[in-house]
């Protein structure tokens, strides 16, 4: 696979009226584009996603990965998206590019406070992230002078590992890192393919002295690193030279002179925190970035705090990919989806690779070293070939070669011709050779191929929480049956809770053959979903192609309505009341009905029952509920809505009272409705009902001295979907 370049240069302008814009340059395999256009974040909103990311304000897994799809695809409509001439190079370079794929090349030097952004969670809403497909790789390009020859290389690959913890920092398990390095390259090792060398307390000058007695290929620290914003500049904590228990605080420039002297080494991995943090002026400042521009072909970063679970994940697969003699980014793709494959989160995104190579080769091909190999399941075992004589400088004696030669050749040709005019001489039988009979070529065998085929939905645009059914056929366009396997909907890629919102499992599809499934859905909010189907999902089938088991598409609503009338739950079941509802029961459809007892200090029990009055569904308090005239509240978790309408059943004459707030905490009223009259047994609609735009998230329902007992809701669109 010969990947396409596919550059993109992003650059600062000078600010203009308060509002800064961004330079967008692309050189692609089909041409060149360029846009002016503002920022995707503010300032703030930055910070926010990189405080979630590197972990300073804490979060659960799943909406850590969630702020990674959404700052990926904020991203990727910046750069592709909010211009049509971006949008087209983009397109058009995919169709060139076809099964081989595009590198997205990355220049970010100029870039100012997006440059801090991770730009590895560039999403395509129709391809998935990016940097995890190996024909997309993600990389960051350092422009500089200083490039290297690509040296020849005789396996195994040498790496120096240096670990260093000083006392003053925060204990480090360099011990149990060298281990794990160790556990995860043992097939490597054992193969002749990786060696690992330990600088055990790491000092400055105890890696100029090692550098100096040996080549090694890849230079890879165990270690602290951080940004240090007083000085614009990244550090790392060697150890003393005379006393390992304090730290020697070295920047990226000092390491860059060290490594830069050997020509040998092509690739260096930072495993520690920040190291791959670049500031906005100096990239010789900052580690990685200056260790490219000392003309290191590679280097490895970590733009976040990662963990021990996801580095070993990363070192192993990283390692494996480089030893299959893969490319430096294809490589790093595949390290990245070994960390999504065991690792939730996001810690995929941690690594950063910024990389000089056009072609991402790490060493000289083999047909161009003087290394003979041999395939070995994949890897390259290599046999060296001894140099052929050094060649004499006497005139003489060249004069002679070509006698020499030339009587040789003569003789051939005699020799043959005696062969040719003389085939009914019968020479001896024992001396000939044994004729050499090739062995039959292997036939590969035959294969599945899952592929996702047409999708369609019924009714075509659907509203808020009407029943659609969603139609999928799945083809096997292979030479073999496929057997069992399963398969799953993402109703959202953007919602964590509507991942896997469907799934089942089709026991075999014949070659050649097609299976048709449905199944039914609804939504509880406005707009378009980015949604995806997925075929094969714990790769159970053995396929001559895996890259057709997904394919996403939108779905759009419409703007009307949502209207629920409870006898129906969210995940599509028909209502068998008594059954109690918790603030899960309706999370789905993005609201939550509970009873308020803020001012209800002694109501320890008042849950919710969905039951039937007459026919109807209805919500009530619970049997058990001390508390059964505690208000209720109505909570809209996602976007406000600018109207609901409630419908009420009430058991005795009264009045009720309806609050409506701009907040989700019920502290920011915006509109009260009093004293509304009700008659036992009569249904009340109550509602706004005005022109006035508001923006409501939640409302209290306070029927007095009597229950609250609700029979639908209806829920209207946002000015704004």
């Amino acid at each position: 696979m010969a990947l396409l370049n596919f550059a993109i240069e992003i650059a600062a302008l000078p600010a203009s009226g308060g509002v800064t814009r961004y330079r967008i340059q692309i050189d692609s395999p089909v041409g060149e584009a360029s846009a002016d256009l503002p920022s995707p974040f503010t300032t703030q909103a930055a910070a926010d996603v990189l405080a979630i990311l590197s972990r300073e304000q804490k979060v659960s897994r799943q909406q850590e990965a969630q702020t990674a799809r959404d700052i990926g695809e904020r991203l990727f409509r910046f750069l592709f998206q909010t211009d049509e001439r971006l949008t087209a190079i983009y397109i058009a370079s995919l169709a060139r590019a076809g099964e081989d794929g595009l590198r997205i090349r990355l220049n970010i030097e100029n870039a100012g406070e997006l440059a801090a952004l991770p730009w590895e969670t560039l999403r395509d809403p129709q391809r998935d992230v990016l940097a995890l497909s190996r024909t997309s790789p993600v990389v960051r390009y350092t422009p500089q002078l200083t490039l290297r020859r690509l040296p020849p290389i005789t396996y195994p690959l040498r790496v120096l590992v240096a670990t260093a913890s000083p006392a003053s920092f925060p204990d480090l398990d360099t011990d149990g890192e060298w281990a794990r390095l160790q556990a995860a390259t043992t097939d490597l090792q054992a193969r002749g393919l990786l060696e690992l060398e330990r600088l055990d307390h790491a000092s400055l000058i105890g890696l100029q002295r090692r550098l100096r007695a040996k080549e090694y290929h890849i230079f890879h620290f165990v270690g602290h690193s951080d940004y240090d914003a007083a000085n614009e500049q990244g550090v790392l904590a060697f150890e003393d030279e005379s006393d390992p228990q304090k730290a020697n605080i070295v920047t990226g420039i000092a390491l860059g002179r060290e490594i830069g002297e050997e020509t040998t080494i092509r690739l260096v991995i930072l495993n520690s925190c920040h190291s791959g943090r670049k500031p906005d002026q100096d990239a010789l400042s900052g580690i990685a970035s200056g260790l490219v521009q000392r003309g290191i072909p590679a280097v490895v970063a970590m733009q976040f705090i990662i963990t021990d679970n996801a580095a070993k994940t990363f070192s192993e697969e990283y390692y494996r990919a480089i030893a299959d003699n893969l490319p430096l980014d294809t490589a790093m793709s595949e390290a990245r989806r070994a960390i999504a494959n065991r690792v939730t989160g996001a810690e995929w995104a941690t690594p950063v690779l910024y990389m000089r190579s056009d072609d991402g080769a790490l060493f000289t091909p083999a047909s161009q070293t003087p290394v003979q190999t041999a395939a070995i399941k994949g890897a390259l075992t290599p046999t060296p070939i001894p140099p052929p004589p050094p060649k004499s400088p006497n005139p003489t004696s060249n004069r002679a070669a070509w006698v020499i030669g030339i009587i040789l050749l003569l003789l051939l040709i005699v020799a043959g011709g005696v062969l040719f005019i003389a085939p009914a001489l019968a020479p001896d039988p024992t001396s000939i050779p044994p004729t050499f009979t090739p062995p039959e070529p292997t036939v590969p065998p035959a294969l599945a191929d899952l592929q996702v085929g047409n999708i369609r939905i019924s009714p075509r645009d659907p509203a808020p929480g009407e029943i659609f059914r969603l139609s999928v056929t799945i083809n096997n366009i292979g030479g073999a049956d496929s057997g069992p396997f399963n398969y799953a909907w993402d109703a959202s890629l953007n919602d964590p809770v509507m991942l896997n919102a469907f799934s089942d499992r089709v026991e075999n599809i014949p070659p050649g053959t097609s299976k048709n499934i449905s199944f039914p859905f609804s939504y509880g909010w406005w707009g378009s979903y980015n949604t995806q189907v997925v075929v094969d999902v714990d790769s159970e089938v053995q396929e001559s192609d895996e890259r057709n088991n997904r394919r996403p598409f939108d779905i759009t609503w419409q703007n009307l309505p949502f209207d629920i009338d409870f006898s129906l739950l969210p995940t599509n079941e028909i209502v068998e009341p008594p059954l109690a509802i918790d603030d899960e029961t309706y999370a789905i459809w993005n609201f939550v009905i509970a009873t308020n007892t803020t001012d209800l200090p002694d109501c320890d029990q008042t849950g919710l029952e969905l039951a039937e009055q007459d026919g109807d569904i209805l919500i009530q308090p619970a049997g058990n509920n001390i508390c059964p005239n505690a208000p209720l509240e109505i909570t809209i978790l996602r976007r406000p809505v600018s109207d609901l309408q409630v419908e009420l059943l009430p058991v005795v004459n009264g009045t009720v009272t309806l609050t409506f707030f701009a907040d989700t905490d019920g502290v920011q009223p915006i509109f009260t409705m009093p004293d509304v009259p009700l008659a036992a047994g009569q249904l009340a609609f109550l509602s706004i009902g005005d022109d006035i735009a508001r923006e409501i998230r939640r409302v209290e329902i306070d029927a007095g001295d009597q229950p609250v007992r609700l029979t639908r809701l209806t829920l209207f669109p946002p000015d704004e979907p």
